[in-house]
């Protein structure tokens, strides 16, 4: 028997875990129909638990009804046990030896896969004591960053700077960066330089953080720990050394932010920064990448790398020579290098598409039925024809065969067709896709962040097909020309790191596939959130009556009540979960990946923490951005300064439009005081004064950038000044309002995180998790599901809802038990694993490639970047090789030339050579000879081609 692939493992992985989750309901609904807890305590709730032994029993029983909808009554102390069964029968030895083998037989269904479990556990168990080990010598070097402080803190600004060109004239030296007290120097230096500048002072685990970054490691750590300012440090100290540091991000949003605010402490010390952003020049981006830190998204990286070895002239390039030798640091690691790794980048040229075979077979798709003439495979997101659906499509389009080519090239109606049906039953509209407005055609929404995919495309005539099912203009089709994955690209650099807050169920990937070893980077405060089990109903609608339930039990949507954050894994969804809170009496924040809502990210995150204040979030929550309790007075003082200035006028509205419309009054905590509206209007006439019409969107972000999150200078300009001035009087009247609420929101037990569906990923849930209980803050987390969710549909079985019909479970029956989670944590892992087979598969393939594709763009920008005699001597090479290689090919075993086989190849490589040469030239030499007048044949006409060219330039001059 040939061993199982991937795909037959993952079901069966996924059906074993379907089997032992059915066997768990059935304990549970049976366990329901035995213990009845008593209505008046419990006031019509139920518990419902799968116990593993009786005495679990009558402790579960006896707390009474599930926390998450009534706290615990003090008469429900016991088992209370009703009908024809008594407590002695749930007690007695024989019971208890039928529920123990009844026990054993669950337990058994429920660990599978119990050999690599154990695996894992003592594979986790290595690296933890590798992880702590590598931490001690690591606290070696923080206790000696530390003794420094003190001297450090006594520089003035004048020797700050003057350390970092002590700093690159040791290391021009010889001096050791990595090994030597340079880098415990440099460290010292960027913390004191942070604190200056930002009021940011590196906490130690923070200092570890950036160790561990700097030797190379994906560094792990928690949400609200400062991921951003870590990154400072290695990027600084590798700048010094002479290597462009990268810092790589998701998004535009938090590249340009990271480097407004970050950019101010290298800038302090002497650095360079710059920042690459769709839509700019190549001019800008070539100045942009010149710097010595470089903030910039993980597409644009690798679409100017594609770009790069397509130009045609070295003007055409942006990127540095040699920019792979130098340092980079990628941030949320986990989302880039592998979430988005199972997609490579492509660079595609436009080519005219049928649009009327893409509407035909729209319609046709429309009138096919599921399972009568093709079967859908969700969990590989693909469809079969069967006989009856090709024969009756072939009918339908008056074709002896799908596969047929039609005379105009158009290409056969089977592509057309199956991308058709998959757009109909795979691709839902605000889940997997949204319709751009102003006739933007259709945005591919990331699945994992939530957000539209800038300038992405689905190949193969699929996304034509979407186009063609939601009635828009099909577009035209695209032909691939470059192409590169995340993991040949960012393999590519000599010293590649790391950060997320989720990494470790995916450490023996990184490694193996980037050599990032995750290290665990502990918290500055023991983390205070609680996560509370999953609980699952029988529908979706169901599942969303009892969140919105916990909303108002929790007080969300009331000025006193906990701050909570709903997180969803659709933007359908997403609006569903709304309307629900909103037919509630409850008013939510939306966020999510249309346009509208994505551009007030900034806007909701800084409001999300306030008392009862209800956001609802994609997948995209919050990622990069923390969510304080009781508001962020700092990012409120930002809006409200940066919309009175617009009110001012500083900007024009060709440059505004760049801007999402402003929050109303209501939005801010309170008004601002008659000084502080003086101080701005004295703001926007020092701005009007100083720059008059001429200044940019991106030119204001970065002076409101200086002005709200940098300590004052010295050589500040009047304008940053009153600006500065201006800002921090709006945000001491919104602190004074928000401290209090802190304290409310505390004391109701922090942010409450509720998530609607659990992810493909674990490690996208524990983001979604990881939003609550940030810096040692309470939070609260937890998970509502029904058997109507993706993953367990399309993972769980069929078998699932049968259960709960054949058991008369009721769709508001809570099922909350350990055994339900830990079956719904198996089929995630199976899905985990169907997915990293993939990117296995990808990186298989394209390691060959990746080795052919080394070889050709080096040669490439040899001849792109070498002086006209070089590169003419180069292309004589290729010549000679290639005329060898087409010889030697038709070369008969006694020696003899097939001529005419040489001439048709030769005329293929050089078209210009057939009319000067015959047959009869070289039908009776030899295999040296024929080389050698070919040789001379093409290496005459090249100088005619080249001499031809040069007086066309000089003509042109």
């Amino acid at each position: 028997m040939s061993p199982p692939t991937s795909t037959t493992t993952t079901r069966r992985r996924g059906a074993a875990a379907a089997v032992a989750l059915m066997s768990t309901i059935a304990a549970v609904v049976l366990l329901h129909r035995v213990v009845d807890v008593d209505s008046a305590s419990a006031g019509g709730g139920y518990v419902v638990v799968a116990p593993s032994s009786t005495a679990a029993a009558s402790r579960i029983v006896g707390r009474g009804v599930a926390a998450f909808l009534l706290p615990p009554h003090p008469r429900t102390t016991g088992p209370l046990v009703r009908g024809p069964f008594s407590p002695v029968s749930l007690s007695s030895s024989s019971s208890s030896s039928s529920s123990s083998r009844s026990s054993s037989s669950s337990s058994s269904a429920l660990s599978m896969g119990a050999v690599e479990e154990f695996v894992a556990g003592r594979d986790a168990a290595t690296r933890r004591a590798s992880n702590d080990a590598y931490l001690a010598a690591l606290r070696v070097r923080v206790d000696r960053i530390n003794d420094l402080e003190s001297s450090i803190e006594d520089l003035d600004d004048a020797a700050m700077l003057a350390k970092t060109y002590e700093f690159r004239s040791r290391v021009a030296m010889g001096e050791d960066v990595d090994d030597g007290p340079i880098l415990e120097e440099a460290f010292a230096i960027v913390r004191e330089a942070a604190w200056r500048v930002v009021e940011q002072r590196h906490y130690d685990v923070q200092l570890l953080g950036g160790l561990v970054l700097h030797d190379g490691r994906l560094a792990e750590m928690a949400t609200g720990e400062g991921k951003t300012l870590v990154s400072t440090l290695p990027c600084y100290v590798n700048a010094i050394a002479g290597r462009t540091s990268f810092v790589v991000t998701v998004n535009d949003y938090l590249a340009r932010r990271d480097m407004e605010k970050m950019g101010q402490v290298h800038r302090y010390l002497g650095l360079s920064v710059g920042l690459v952003q769709s839509g700019m020049s190549e001019d800008d981006r070539r100045l942009a990448y010149s710097r010595d830190v470089v903030y910039v998204t993980n597409s644009e990286l690798g679409f100017d790398y594609l770009r790069d070895h397509l130009a045609l002239s070295p003007a055409q390039t942006v990127l540095p020579d040699g920019v792979f030798d130098g340092f980079c640091v990628v941030d949320e690691a986990d989302s880039v290098l592998i979430d988005e790794a199972r997609t490579p980048l492509i660079i595609s040229k436009r080519v005219p598409a049928p649009a009327n075979k893409y509407r035909a077979a729209n319609t046709l798709a429309l009138n096919l039925r599921e399972n009568v003439h093709y079967v859908v495979d969700r969990k590989n997101k693909n469809v079969v024809l069967n006989e009856r659906g090709y024969k009756d499509c072939e009918r339908a389009l008056g074709v002896s065969s799908l596969f047929e080519e039609p005379s105009d090239a158009s290409g056969a109606w089977a592509p057309f067709v199956l991308n058709a049906i998959k757009a109909k039953e795979l691709f839902d509209r605000d889940v997997d896709y949204t319709t751009l407005p102003g006739g933007g055609g259709v945005g591919i929404i990331d699945p994992f962040t939530g957000r539209v995919l800038d300038g992405r495309r689905w190949s193969d005539g699929l996304h034509q097909s979407i186009e063609a099912k939601e009635g828009i203009e099909v577009s035209e089709q695209s032909k691939v020309i470059a192409k590169v994955t995340y993991q040949s690209l960012f393999r590519q650099f000599k010293r590649l790191s790391g950060m997320t807050g989720t990494a470790m169920s995916d450490a023996a990937e990184l490694e193996f596939t980037y050599g990032l070893v995750v290290t665990p980077v502990p918290t500055a405060l023991p983390v205070a959130r609680r996560d509370y089990p999953d609980v699952a109903f029988r529908t979706r609608d169901a599942a969303n009556k009892a969140l919105v339930k916990e909303v108002l039990n929790v007080g969300g949507g009331s000025p006193d009540g906990r701050p909570c954050l709903i997180g969803t894994t659709s933007v359908l969804q997403s609006e569903a979960v709304v309307k629900a809170l909103a037919d509630a009496g409850i008013k939510a924040e939306l966020l999510n990946a249309l346009p509208e809502n994505a551009l007030r990210e900034g806007e909701i995150v800084a409001q999300a923490g306030r008392p009862g204040v209800v956001t609802v979030a994609t997948n995209m929550a919050g990622r990069g951005t923390d969510i304080l309790l009781g508001g962020c007075p700092t990012t409120m003082a930002r809006l409200k300064t940066r919309s009175f200035l617009f009110d001012q006028g500083v900007l024009g509205a060709e440059e505004r439009a760049f801007y999402p419309p402003p929050p109303d009054d209501g939005y801010y905590p309170c008004d601002i005081d008659d000084d502080a509206k003086f101080m701005l209007r004295e703001a926007a006439a020092s701005l009007r004064k100083e720059f008059g019409d001429g200044l940019t969107a991106i030119k204001f972000d970065e002076i409101l950038t200086v002005a709200t999150d940098t300590t004052e200078g010295d050589d500040d300009p009047v304008h940053i000044v009153k600006l500065r001035d201006a800002a921090q009087a709006v945000k001491e009247t919104f602190q004074e309002k928000l401290a209090p609420e802190k304290d409310v929101v505390k004391s109701r037990g922090g942010l409450y995180v509720m998530g609607t569906n659990r992810h493909e990923s674990s490690r996208i849930d524990g983001q979604l998790r990881g939003r609550a209980g940030r810096q040692g803050d309470p939070g609260t987390s937890r998970f509502f599901l029904s058997f109507e969710d993706d993953m367990f549909v399309i993972f769980g079985g069929d078998g699932l809802k049968n259960v709960l019909k054949t058991f008369r479970v009721s769709e508001d029956m809570p099922i909350e038990a350990p055994q339900v989670t830990d079956a719904l944590n198996k089929v995630q892992l199976a899905v985990e694993e169907k997915y990293r087979d993939i990117r296995g598969q990808i990186l298989d393939f394209d390691n060959v490639l990746n080795e052919q594709r080394k070889v050709f763009y080096r040669r490439r920008q040899q001849l792109l970047f070498s002086d006209p005699e070089t590169t003419l001597k180069i292309m004589d090479e290729y010549n000679r090789e290639t005329v060898s290689d087409i010889v030697k090919a038709q070369t008969n075993e006694d020696g003899s030339v097939k001529v005419d086989k040489v001439l048709e190849k030769i005329g293929q490589f050089f078209p210009s050579v057939l009319p000067v040469v015959t047959v009869d030239d070289i039908a009776d030499l030899k295999q040296d000879q024929v080389i050698g007048f070919l040789n001379v044949a093409v290496d005459e006409i090249f100088k005619a081609k080249v001499d031809e060219l040069d007086k066309k330039a000089m003509v042109c001059e």
